[in-house]
């Protein structure tokens, strides 16, 4: 099953031309963070993503490459970034539908899940209080099953 609507080599494309588009340089750092992410199913931290790369693509690139990078394409709204509360951000492409996150305190276990009516009643807040809701995180902290 595939996890976006769009194939890699079309993200990809479409990447590079924005990045050009808007004066930037791509390089080859940038198309493995990607594919890295948009082929893994985890919420990955910027040490993660630098083992993968190395592991799995011979690519060695340094952690503060990793940083950079990624902080770009957060700024180019490509990748979300999770806090799990562990000192470590974790990174996701933004290219699925909305959804919000669940994170065991005792593993770090992350779950995604969207829920209609949380969605409805977080807009129905919003305009209950006069306030204009462009976005929102949700973020819910407990146990897992497994850690239970």
């Amino acid at each position: 099953m595939q996890k976006y609507e769009e194939s890699f080599e079309s993200f990809l494309e479409n990447f590079k031309n924005t990045v050009s588009k808007l004066g930037f340089k791509n390089s080859i750092q940038k198309d493995y963070i990607l594919k890295i992410l948009y082929f893994n199913d985890e919420h990955l931290s910027a040490e993660q993503i630098a083992n993968i790369a190395k592991s799995e693509y011979k690519v060695d690139m340094g952690i503060a490459t990793v940083y950079r990078t990624v902080k770009f394409f957060e700024e180019l709204n490509i990748v979300n970034s999770l806090d799990i509360g562990d000192g470590a951000k974790r990174y996701e492409l933004n290219l699925s539908l909305h959804h919000d996150h669940m994170i065991c305190t005792s593993c770090n276990k992350i779950l995604e899940f969207n829920d209609e009516v949380i969605e409805k009643q977080q807009i129905k807040v919003a305009k209950d209080n006069n306030f204009y809701l462009n976005d929102h995180i949700m973020t819910i902290y407990g146990v897992c099953e497994k850690c239970q």
